[in-house]
Order: structure tokens, then sequence, then C-alpha cells
């Protein structure tokens, strides 16, 4: 929800801070292209770290990068943008490895609760999976937009926001990065608990090594 409603807020800012929104669509490129450049790596990173491991890494990772979107002095103009920039994508990158595992990681959940209680339920968790990534697309944005008028965004203004409000979706955009990494930290390594031994343990209990 908190990277939906960013992405929500990322739009607003270029238009009212940056004063450029025909550059805000590569953030999106940049959220994925790292997915890209971990895949063929992909394996060998799991198996060697294990993919709990690999994505809580790459969560530490996404978290220095939006702390340093937050107190860097990024300002609105070119040197600013490329700060901005260059956040986001170190972002991506940690973000990379979990994007590329998160499926996997579903599906050893399925096995978990097999392994656990001696039933596997494939159908009800990949349905309660799209139905919240389905919820998330639809409250993230919408969190994102009562934050912005919160923070004094009137859309009848477009991009001539007081400079002030403009400041505040700055901030608001990498508040919100921020504390979407650090719930996905706690989230792969508080709550998550398929480490790498513990799946080794399992697949082997379920006859399910190679």
């Amino acid at each position: 929800m908190g990277t939906y409603g960013a992405a929500t807020a990322t739009t607003v800012m270029f238009q009212s801070y940056f004063q450029n929104t025909s550059v805000s669509g590569l953030l999106s490129l940049m959220s994925y292209l790292p997915m890209f450049l971990f895949m063929p790596f992909i394996r060998k990173i799991t198996l060697r770290w294990g993919k709990k491991e690999a994505s809580q890494f790459g969560c530490l990772f996404s978290i220095l990068a939006t702390v340093l979107m937050l107190v860097l002095p990024i300002g609105p103009n070119a040197s600013g943008m490329a700060m901005f920039f260059a956040c986001s994508a170190l972002n991506g990158f940690g973000m990379g490895i979990y994007m590329c595992v998160s499926n996997a990681m579903m599906a050893d959940a399925i096995d978990y609760n097999e392994w656990k209680n001696g039933t596997r339920e494939e159908g009800t968790t990949y349905a309660l999976h799209s139905f919240f990534r389905k919820l998330a697309q639809g409250v993230g944005p919408s969190i994102g937009l009562v934050l912005m008028v919160w923070l004094g965004y009137d859309e009848a203004l477009g991009s001539a926001q007081p400079f002030a409000v403009a400041q505040n979706m700055r901030y608001l955009v990498a508040a919100m990065y921020c504390v979407s990494a650090v719930l996905m930290w706690v989230s792969v390594g508080v709550i998550y608990n398929l480490d790498k031994k513990t799946l080794a343990q399992m697949e082997k209990d379920l006859g399910r090594t190679s």
C-alpha cells in the first residue's frame, strides 16, 4: 500500500516540485530493471544465502536508499532530480532480489502449511494473495491522496502549488518509500520464518530435495 501510495505522490511531486512530469515514468523502469539484472544470478544467490536472507539484505539496502532520499539536500533542480533518481535506483536494486523470488517464497509457504498441518491450500493462498494485492492497489493510492491533501495539496492549482506544499510532496514520497521498506524488512525478516536451514529441513521431510 505504501509503495502504490508513494507512486501516486511521485507524479504530483514531479509536477509541483521538479516542474517536470516528462521523466517521472523513468522511475517505474528503475523499479523493474534491477529484477531483470538479478534474474541470471538469482539461483546462485538463493542457493548460497537463502531466499529469506537475500531478500532481507535487499530490504536493508532499500531502507538505506530511502533514508538517503529523506536526508539528502534534494533541491528542485537538475542536480536534485539526479540525486532522487540515484536513490530510487538504489531502492529498486534493494528490492530486486525479493521481486525475483517472491512467488517462490509463497510456494514455500504453501509447502510449510503442508509440513506443519498436513494440508495443501494452493487455491486459497493464491486467491488471498491476489485479493490483498488488488486491495493494496486500490487503498494505497487513496492513502497517498489523503496524505497529500492533509499536507496542503490543492488539485485545482496543478503544478502551481506553493513551494512549501511542493516540498511537502518531496518528503512525503521519501517517507512513504522508507516506511514501506521498513515494513518489508520486518515482514521478511521477522514474520516470514522460512530461513535457509528451516527450508532445507522442510524439503527433506517432504521428500522434495533434489
